[in-house]
């Protein structure tokens, strides 16, 4: 009982290191964050005095941008633009997309002359087209509609790992259902003689092949379609047949409905397969003369200037800004390679 005490005091004592060492623990926190704040003001200083001392290069080279993109954005409301979303049938996205990046060569190259016979123009039309440019059009909507259709032709078990968004990574440029192409012209006649020609590709033994076997396949759905449809029809009318029989004569003959199931809820899975019936036929003839072209053309408008504002002022202002920091950069690196070579040779 005497030592009691002597062990509240030991252990009081011995406390003591631990709140000391807490203490120390916040400290240094507070000067490590304090000195981070100190460091990121002694760097912005010396920004704005790099900054300072090279106003005029800088001052100079974002006008210049500034008044490059201002005069660009100014060129492109002149011209016209299509934009046109597309759906390349037949795994024909990559001979499309090869076709317009190689009209696009031409133009820079300002060879309008074999530009004009590409898209059956004359030399003065084809040298009115300004640019061409395709890019994958599509929405989460769409590529979830894609990935179910595959998942419901796919195994299983391969689709465990498979996710969505891996889906979505797993997308080459060439494998989109839709592309927004868009084409300028200083010419509207040009241009709109240009925009279907550009977009339309070649049959070559492929896309006559997948072409043929597409139109197969939908006429044989179709046809088996129409007869069960028929099947369907004849199925409703011998159950209205029977049902009026039966209650015309108030016997208990035998009963049309199997398992059990009342009128109602056997007419209610006769139309609603009659309904999915229709559905499924109105997208195989859909499919039938989408396989008429190639390419098929979902929207077009013409429009005059750019379709999407691309503020070119203040991009070319930053840009022009930012390649002057570069330039203002190069003595002080200079400067200080030759200081660390003087150093470390003595």
């Amino acid at each position: 009982m005497d030592n009691q005490p002597n062990n509240n005091q030991e252990q009081e004592v011995d406390l003591v290191p631990v709140f000391v060492w807490i203490s120390n623990g916040f400290k240094n926190l507070f000067n490590a964050i304090g000195g981070l704040f100190k460091g990121l003001g002694h760097f912005l200083i010396l920004f704005l005095i790099f900054i300072k001392n090279n106003i005029i290069l800088l001052g100079i080279l974002f006008v210049l941008g500034a008044g490059l993109g201002n005069y660009l954005s100014r060129q492109s409301k002149k011209n016209f633009t299509a934009q046109l979303r597309v759906q390349p049938n037949f795994e024909s996205a990559g001979q499309l997309i090869s076709n317009l990046e190689y009209y696009n060569s031409l133009v820079e190259e300002e060879d309008f002359t074999t530009l004009g016979k590409e898209l059956n123009l004359t030399t003065d039309e084809a040298s009115t087209l300004v640019s061409f440019e395709i890019t994958a059009d599509y929405n989460d909507t769409e590529l979830l509609e894609e990935y179910d259709y595959m998942a419901r032709r796919a195994d299983t078990i391969a689709l465990e790992n498979y996710t969505f968004e891996g889906f979505k990574l797993a997308k080459r440029d060439i494998d989109y259902q839709f592309y927004k192409v868009e084409i300028a012209a200083k010419s509207k006649t040009a241009l709109e003689k240009a925009a279907v020609l550009a977009i339309e590709v070649e049959d070559n033994p492929l896309i006559k092949a997948q072409r043929t076997a597409g139109r197969e396949t939908t006429a044989f759905n179709i046809s088996k379609m129409e007869y069960q449809l028929a099947e369907i029809d004849s199925l409703i009318s011998a159950y209205q047949v029977a049902i009026k029989d039966k209650e015309s004569s108030l016997s208990s003959g035998t009963n049309v409905f199997v398992n059990g199931q009342s009128k109602t809820e056997t007419f209610k899975d006769l139309f609603n397969e009659k309904a999915r019936m229709l559905f499924n036929l109105e997208t195989e003839r859909e499919k039938k003369y989408g396989y008429e072209n190639t390419v098929n053309i979902v929207s077009y408008f013409v429009k005059k200037g750019v379709i999407v504002n691309k503020h070119l002022t203040v991009t070319f202002a930053f840009v022009f800004f930012g390649f002057g920091l570069l330039i203002a950069l190069i003595p002080l690196v200079f400067r200080f390679l030759n200081t660390y070579q003087k150093e470390h040779n003595s």
